[in-house]
């Protein structure tokens, strides 16, 4: 069995791109919603976001799994880091499918509305422990980005939360433009070729330098 490593790469670049443009047609839509009635680009929003999941999960089977889930096993023992992405997949996928549930109760769903802002703000903690899939070269900025990343989606939940107790029009129109600015971070992230493959480190001893003060070994006499 042999694992690409650049698998690696391109599934997180297009996954990176799978999260950024669902939260940008729900930040959208977000936006369209104050100030024109109707549920109809939400539902359609939170469809998007559902279906991102899956294909998240989607992405992960074909490329470092090759559509085998024993490869793709294998392929997360190697880089344990992408266990991150199967959880994003999952939480997008439920955050997706709960808004959807929502809206189509109205407001006898808030609990699911609960829920899904929980979900979202737990995508956003994951965003600040995604620099540790990459190699020690690239950490430091994959950190940064992430970081970034995820504070501006904790922000929106927050932003979300305020609005729901406070009915103000600033609030839900900064959790549509935290949603855009987040989902613009993600589409423009991009991997570095080499940011999974493996490093070898090779060590050279030193040659072995006699002693000045060693003393000759004693020869044997004849006959002893």
């Amino acid at each position: 069995m042999t694992i690409d490593y650049g698998d690696f790469t391109r599934a997180s670049n297009i996954i990176h791109w799978l999260q950024g443009g669902a939260l940008l047609a729900l930040g959208s839509a977000e936006a369209y919603a104050l100030e024109n009635k109707g549920k109809k680009f939400i539902l359609a929003a939170s469809l998007v976001l559902a279906v991102s999941g899956a294909a998240m999960f989607a992405v992960m089977l074909a490329l470092p799994g090759g559509w085998s889930f024993a490869q793709l096993a294998v392929a997360l023992q190697v880089r344990r880091g992408f266990y991150l992405f199967i959880a994003f997949a999952c939480l997008y996928g439920a955050a997706g499918l709960s808004l959807l549930t929502h809206e189509a109760l109205g407001r006898g769903g808030g609990g699911w509305r609960t829920l899904f802002l929980a979900l979202l703000a737990f995508s956003g903690a994951l965003y600040f422990i995604m620099a540790w899939r990459v190699n020690e070269e690239a950490w430091r900025q994959v950190l940064v980005w992430h970081s970034a990343i995820g504070f501006t989606l904790l922000l929106a939940v927050l932003a979300k939360a305020a609005d729901i107790f406070l009915y103000r029009r600033s609030l839900h129109l900064a959790w549509a433009a935290l949603l855009m600015i987040t989902g613009l971070q993600l589409v423009s992230y991009r991997e570095m070729p080499g940011d999974f493959a493996p490093r070898l480190v090779t060590s050279e001893s030193a040659p072995e330098v006699p002693l000045k003060n060693a003393k000759p070994a004693d020869k044997k006499r004849p006959g002893n």
